[in-house]
């Protein structure tokens, strides 16, 4: 896993950013607050404030350059890694725990889109790694001094010794400061990224109130542990910036309580979750689950074939397939070159193939986990009044998993940059139910141990495959060196030639710390040139500047006698509107229009008369007209 991650690091080296989209936000936003500037109130944000300020910190310490941001990247990853392998060896054993991490790794930690080294938001970013460090010390304050485990069963094999420890005592008795501390995390993860934050205090609340239950004193006592710190921290945090700022500034502009969510905002929600097509998303959900049935289905006849073979040789004993204890070896061929054939035919399948990843499944899946293990929960507690503490550690990383994915329920993609933050504990489940919980299903324990272990060498194989396709990718398209005073981003060929000449513009034009508007997207400009953002907004993407607003920019441009507005040329279709002063802001874009000139393009093809709106990346520059 460490060759793994260095591997990945050095052959994405600075290759991990966006100097349009999002990022600018990230690197300019601390940088405002080290000024002196106030989120909320003279930085508009519509996250939490934990990251913002952290970076902001970061920069005090160590200066505002490209490096902190990826330092704090690659700590972040490390942590979230190490988390996710510590998470998986609670319920598998090394290899299955290995192969789920080496997923989290290729699948969300080096992502292109969603990457962790300069991710697209920090907020989302630091909120995954306090939501699972949240995880890991639920499951911490349930472990118990037990003896070792007596059982047979390869689910167990090879756990931690403490953790591998009999699975079962009469109630769990959780110690006060750890309770207290995994609240802090939960509160912290709250003023990271909110819906992160609720997934983390759902499956705090649920887990305190199961290491108590069934004495009802102790579940009071537990929640109250938990839940002091994680109510108060926010509300302690969010009093004082409604009282800096007040109700109307943080409120109805940064969404946190979902009020005056503009219809644009509404619609890119909607894309995200799936539930702009619902039809279409459940037909791709049960269009995943239904390759990956037939996946388990072809893995499970492949290994009762081989556990036939050997047994034909003498290697194993004889193996039972079925209720009569035999298969024709002809009816298993049949059985796996059917399933082959039809996984083949649903990849291509029409509306079946739509975002075809193996994730979509994810909800039906983790409901399928729950379900029987709450189950198996209350009948041990009920019969024997034995909780399982194997089933304890199930629930909470279901719960948190499913909790996390309630934003993306209909659409849980393993592309795109926000499932990168969201999919850590649902990988390592992933893992376990095609690994454990359906061969389980295989009655013969050779047959079950081999699909297991051909589960085991997919997903590991699936690991391998996927890292070669991205360090391919990083270097095909990210190969463009923007160096810049505060750090080198390798960046795609367009954008990064476009920056680049728009900061040599910059640099020759302007002075340092002059006021620059760059529209809607692109502040990277800013922090690269050491100019300062003349307007609240680090991004104007539709459903951010209703009229009200575009008057208020306006009116901010001209008591700054902002001199240059930079506009890129950025198609926003994820918003419903498109184009930057034709189908949004277009009150905005008349008066600049009115009061500026039209100066240079900056682009790989030359300064050509393009117009906003053209299939090209450019950025273009407007100069205020002479009074």
């Amino acid at each position: 896993m460490i060759a793994s991650f260095l591997f990945g690091v050095i052959f994405s080296w600075q290759r991990w950013g966006n100097p349009l989209v999002d990022c600018g936000r990230e690197m300019n936003q601390p940088l405002r607050l080290v000024n002196g500037e106030m989120l909320y109130a003279e930085v508009r944000h519509i996250y939490g404030p934990l990251s913002p300020y952290l970076n902001a910190l970061l920069y005090r310490l160590f200066g505002a350059s490209l490096n902190v941001l990826y330092g704090s990247g690659i700590v972040s990853a490390l942590l979230i890694l190490t988390l996710s392998y510590w998470l998986a060896r609670q319920v598998m054993n090394r290899w299955a725990a290995t192969a789920a991490t080496l997923s989290v790794m290729w699948l969300c930690a080096f992502k292109q889109a969603g990457n962790y080294f300069l991710p697209y938001s920090y907020s989302a970013l630091h909120g995954c790694a306090l939501g699972m460090l949240t995880v890991t010390l639920v499951v911490l304050a349930l472990t118990n001094n037990q003896p070792p485990l007596e059982s047979s069963d390869s689910a167990f094999a090879d756990l931690p010794q403490p953790l591998a420890a009999a699975q079962s005592v009469k109630s769990f008795s959780a110690k006060p400061g750890l309770l207290f501390l995994t609240g802090v995390c939960a509160a912290l993860t709250l003023l990271a990224k909110t819906e992160m934050g609720i997934a983390a205090i759902a499956v705090g609340l649920i887990a305190t109130a199961l290491t108590g239950f069934p004495n009802w004193r102790r579940v009071w006592v537990n929640l109250t542990w938990f839940l002091a710190p994680s109510l108060l921290l926010p509300l302690a945090v969010y009093g004082l910036i409604l009282y800096r700022v007040g109700w109307h500034t943080f409120t109805y502009e940064s969404y946190l309580l979902l009020q005056n969510v503009p219809p644009e905002l509404v619609y890119f929600n909607k894309r995200m979750s799936g539930f702009d097509r619902p039809m279409e998303s459940l037909m791709a959900i049960f269009g995943a689950l239904l390759r990956t049935l037939l996946l388990v289905v072809a893995v499970s006849a492949l290994s009762q074939l081989i556990a036939r073979r050997k047994s034909a040789a003498g290697s194993f004993s004889q193996v039972a397939v079925s209720e009569s204890g035999r298969v024709r070896v002809v009816t298993l061929w049949l059985l796996l070159l059917c399933t082959i054939g039809l996984l083949l035919i649903l990849s291509f399948a029409g509306i079946m193939e739509w975002d075809n990843g193996p994730y979509l499944a994810m909800p039906i899946l983790l409901l399928g986990l729950l379900i029987p293990e709450t189950n198996n929960y209350l009948k041990q507690l009920a019969h024997r009044g034995v909780a399982n503490r194997h089933t304890l550690v199930l629930l909470i990383l279901g719960t948190y998993s499913l909790a996390s994915l309630a934003r993306v329920l209909l659409r849980v993609r393993s592309g795109g940059a926000y499932s990168s933050y969201l999919l850590p504990t649902s990988v390592i489940l992933f893992t376990y139910i095609l690994s454990y919980q359906f061969s389980n299903w295989i009655q013969d324990g050779r047959a079950r141990h081999l699909a297991r272990n051909i589960t085991i060498a997919l997903i590991l194989a699936d690991a391998v495959i996927t890292s070669g396709l991205l360090v391919y990718r990083y270097r095909l398209h990210n190969n463009y060196p923007l160096v810049t005073a505060r750090g080198t981003m390798l960046a795609r060929q367009d954008l990064g030639e476009a920056f680049a000449q728009a900061i040599d513009f910059i640099n020759r034009e302007t002075v340092p710390g002059e006021a620059i508007a760059v529209l809607p997207e692109g502040t990277s400009l800013l922090f690269f040139t050491n100019r300062t953002n003349p307007l609240r907004e680090e991004i104007t993407t539709p459903g951010f500047l209703d009229r009200e607003g575009e008057d208020r920019v306006i009116q901010r441009l001209s008591q700054t006698n902002t001199r240059f507005i930079f506009i890129a040329n950025r198609a926003t279709s994820e918003f419903g509107a498109t184009i930057f002063g034709r189908d949004y802001c277009q009150h905005l874009m008349d008066w600049i229009h009115t009061n500026f000139d039209e100066g240079e393009v900056f682009s790989p093809q030359g300064n050509q008369n393009f117009h906003i709106g053209d299939r090209i990346f450019f950025i273009k520059a407007y100069r205020k007209k002479s009074t």
